[in-house]
């Protein structure tokens, strides 16, 4: 791969794990794809510009503007060849919890039980809404599908679903 591809291949990867959830990596790869557009006396083209907000703002919002200018600042001091390893080789994955497969039964997407479960958290559909990068609107439509789905009428009994499910 040229040097030339290497600013889009890490801000991709970047914007991939600030969708993730995982800003510390995020901020690295958005610093060193800087970098290197640097160094390759490139710029960031119009039609990236929408995203690589996005994901910095996801970023700023889960590390805090510190600690995520912290992070830019190492990705931006990478070499392309460390750039490329940090890309290629890091294990790092994801925090949020591991979400359990739905069972053919409850005829639940894994979207819709982790929303199911965000519910059972006491979470309203706003927290769940940002916690998941979708839209309030999106939520209250997997909500809406999952309690018709489930047969059931309410937050409070789609909560005592998932106590049940998960013991």
């Amino acid at each position: 791969m040229t040097a030339t591809a290497w600013p889009i291949v890490l801000e991709t990867l970047a914007w991939m794990a600030a969708e993730l959830g995982q800003h510390d990596r995020a901020a690295q790869l958005l610093g060193a794809a800087e970098r290197v557009r640097h160094e390759t006396s490139q710029t960031l083209i119009e039609l990236f510009r929408a995203q690589h907000e996005r994901s910095q703002s996801i970023a700023v919002r889960g590390l805090g503007l510190k600690s995520f200018e912290a992070a830019f600042a190492r990705g931006r001091s990478m070499t392309i060849s460390e750039a490329v390893t940090f890309a290629v080789e890091d294990k790092q994955r994801p925090k949020t919890a591991p979400v359990a497969e739905a069972g053919p039964h409850t005829g639940l997407t894994r979207r819709e039980l982790e929303i199911a479960r965000l519910v059972a958290d006491d979470l309203t559909n706003k927290q769940i809404a940002a916690k998941l990068f979708l839209s309030q609107r999106t939520v209250d439509t997997h909500i809406t599908n999952i309690l018709n789905k489930l047969g059931l009428g309410s937050r409070v009994q789609l909560s005592r679903w998932i106590a049940d499910t998960t013991r």
